[in-house]
């Protein structure tokens, strides 16, 4: 028996209603993959006033823009796509942003119920598709056989699931029957419903009475308020702050009266940070970039390790943490009973500390070969307003050991919930989209390749972003591992994966400027010319994988060597 067709009228009164409550809850864009199965979710969500549709030409790089632009501009960002593989595309970014905690609205197209298990083209078993990476999933009803304030009631709901205390994606399966072309005339409009009071925080527990704290902050996608708060933690309790580039910490105007330190993967690995060990630290969000970290906690075995994150992660590789709270770490910050410290011998060590740590970094740098730490700081000199986008692997890494904690208004984005290579160019163009400041992306070249679909996407989004491209003709990650030293792995071709392309034509296909520096007077005038400049830019920085690990390691040498010798007591 054949199931009645569907009726456009009653499918599109029912999608616009759903969409129609998006945007009375704060969603702005839907970021469409187009496919025939989603039609009725297309023309949906593109005749709702208050929408923005940009269209991708496949769904990973479209999730990875959607969680860029939902970074940037602090709201959910919906998604729509069509069925089959197409949503299994979706994986990776839906990955990233429940780790991350961004709000996303995955909305993926069905074949109806009666198409389920038969062999239907473009049909596969996409009910709980993401697993347990999402924090809500709902099979939802065929559109069209409830009525239209039954799709606003679900619209509401997901939207407090999304951007609740633990944030992140939601998935809604759309099963849609034929005919799948909408209506000329648009339906009247539904009733909007009430959004609800987003739930508040319980008070935390007191912080230790101890003026021997440290405050070590991972990746965090923090407000300017929940800055200012951790900043005035910091400065209140006098404990350090040593921050993750990517904690929205390491730079910004609060650092002038904050002791904000930055080169821990440095600084932790020293004899001098074994003999201070602070008797609270307290973990602010994800785990931080530096492993140096992790196995300075094994060492060292701080007696109180307080890990405060809203995701539910409460990192802890070291199995050091003593004690998990539950509050996103700025509202916590706002809100904690923390001793009053002010300036304390003890914060004063980690404050000279930091600093000969960083004067030593920048003393070694000054005199060492144009390569990746260089590239570091010709961004770190960059004036004005920045959002940097950092792509995973190496180029976080460069920016942890390389980047000195300063004034300087930047906020720094990483993909580190998953911490995965994938979508780095997306991600970078949602947030050029999303932001009014100029945008710069760092990234390596297997990161770049492995999204290079996404970055042709830059005209089509009408994108400003200029892409800092590290080529070193591989991953130069692995020439860190021990295994590189082998004389019987062949680990160049196993490990360092080389491409062996001309990135050059890059730029072309991708309508992009192109320029290519050599040393640190071309790359200066290379971001100067197109930072903050209309368009997409390449600037192409070839360096050397073996060059890079000698100068991670000669600058950890040095800060060893200045804190050992007379350092701060």
């Amino acid at each position: 028996m054949n199931p009645t067709p569907a009726n456009p009228v009653a499918v599109q009164a029912t999608l616009r209603a759903f969409f129609a409550q998006l945007v009375a809850g704060g969603v702005a864009h839907v970021a469409v993959s187009p496919g025939s199965r989603s039609t009725p979710l297309t023309v949906a969500a593109d005749r709702t006033v208050g929408l923005d549709v940009s269209i991708h030409l496949d769904e990973r790089a479209g999730g990875f823009f959607a969680l860029g632009l939902a970074r940037a501009t602090r709201r959910p960002v919906a998604l729509v796509c069509t069925s089959g593989t197409a949503a299994a595309n979706y994986l990776p970014a839906v990955v990233e942003a429940f780790h991350s905690g961004v709000p996303l609205l995955v909305l993926t197209a069905d074949r109806p119920p009666e198409f389920q298990g038969r062999g239907a083209p473009q049909t596969i078993d996409q009910q709980h598709l993401y697993g347990s990476h999402v924090r809500r999933y709902v099979e939802a009803s065929v559109p069209g056989e409830e009525p239209p304030e039954a799709a606003a009631a679900l619209a509401v709901s997901l939207l407090a699931s999304a951007t609740g205390p633990a944030p992140g994606p939601v998935h809604v399966n759309w099963p849609l029957r034929e005919p799948l072309e909408p209506p000329d005339d648009d339906p009247p409009p539904a009733d909007l419903l009430a959004s609800p009071t987003p739930a508040g925080w319980s008070p935390p527990p007191p912080l230790p009475d101890t003026d021997r704290g440290l405050l070590v902050a991972g990746a965090m996608d923090l407000g300017e308020d929940g800055v200012a708060a951790l900043a005035d933690l910091s400065a209140h309790t006098g404990w350090p702050l040593l921050a993750d580039p990517a904690s929205g910490l390491r730079c910004g105007p609060h650092v002038a009266d904050a002791p904000v330190l930055a080169c821990g993967e440095h600084l932790l690995r020293t004899s001098w940070s074994d003999g201070h060990v602070p008797d609270v630290v307290v973990q602010l969000g994800a785990m931080p970039t530096s492993k140096q970290y992790r196995l300075w906690l094994e060492r060292t075995r701080p007696a109180t390790v307080v890990a405060v994150d809203h995701l539910g992660r409460h990192p802890d590789a070291a199995l050091a943490v003593t004690d998990r709270v539950d509050h996103e770490p700025g509202a916590w910050a706002a809100a904690v009973d923390a001793p009053s410290n002010g300036t304390t011998g003890w914060n004063r060590s980690w404050t000279e500390a930091g600093q000969a740590a960083a004067a030593a970094v920048a003393t070694f740098n000054n005199a060492a070969p144009f390569d990746e730490p260089a590239v570091v700081a010709a961004l770190d000199a960059l004036d004005g307003p920045l959002d940097l986008v950092v792509a995973n692997s190496m180029p976080i890494r460069d920016l942890d050991a390389f980047l000195p904690a300063s004034t300087r208004s930047r906020r720094i984005l990483a993909n580190r919930g998953a911490n995965g290579i994938d979508g780095q160019a997306s991600t970078a163009l949602g947030v050029a989209v999303g932001s009014p400041d100029p945008t710069v992306l760092l990234t390596g070249d297997l990161a770049l390749l492995h999204d290079l679909s996404g970055f042709t996407a830059a005209g089509r989004l009408g994108a400003d972003l200029t892409a800092v491209l590290l080529d070193n003709d591989g991953g130069g990650i692995f020439s860190f591992l021990s295994i590189a030293e082998s004389g019987t792995v062949d680990h160049h071709r196993l490990f360092h994966t080389p491409h062996g392309l001309d990135l050059a034509h890059v730029a072309p296909l991708c309508g992009a400027s192109y320029h290519r520096t050599g040393d640190r007077t071309a790359l200066d005038a290379a971001l100067a010319a197109t930072v903050g400049r209309p368009g997409l830019h390449l600037v192409h920085v070839p360096v050397d994988a073996v060059t890079n690990r000698s100068l991670h390691r000669g600058a950890a040498e040095a800060v060893a060597t200045a804190l050992e010798a007379g350092g701060p007591r």
